[in-house]
């Protein structure tokens, strides 16, 4: 993973969330700032795996922006805009096998020829809808939805 040159002193990011250290720790909710929020995904997104060949293969736009001159680095795009569209940045590896045994409606799409390949499923909707797609990724995958779960009540 990529160092960052700069990551501000945790007491600005919670004097910006107007919180204190142990509400870290607490469920409750706090508002945050549009703009913080922003800044700290864009961190996200810049250790985020990113492989410019991916990127421009996948996405023609952004292909074609980039040949003409007027999109100059592609990966200042995914992480400035693209992973805010949805786009990923680099290939995610799926175990086939895997997946198919743990998401039993993507089995039976293919069964069904509804699907070209596992790996476009995930690409196109399963990584945005939580699956993980693989048993070494699934712990981490099952972490973040925990917390969705228990931000938004949803079981």
């Amino acid at each position: 993973m990529e160092e960052l040159p700069y990551v501000p002193h945790i007491d600005l990011f919670l004097q910006a969330l107007r919180i204190n250290r142990e509400r870290l720790d607490s469920r409750s909710k706090i508002a945050i700032d549009a703009r913080l929020l922003k800044a700290l995904l864009q961190v996200l997104a810049e250790c985020a795996p990113f492989s410019e060949e991916f990127y421009l293969q996948n996405y023609a736009d952004i292909a074609k922006a980039h040949a003409a001159g007027d999109l100059a680095d592609p990966k200042r795009h995914f992480v400035e805009r693209g992973y805010f569209e949805g786009r990923l940045g680099a290939p995610i590896e799926v175990n086939e096998a895997y997946y198919l045994k743990r998401y039993r409606d993507v089995e039976h799409a293919v069964l069904r020829g509804e699907l070209k390949s596992i790996s476009e499923h995930f690409s196109h909707s399963g990584y945005a809808e939580g699956r993980s797609p693989s048993s070494a990724l699934e712990p981490f995958v099952e972490k973040w939805l925990s917390i969705v779960r228990d931000s938004t009540g949803r079981t």
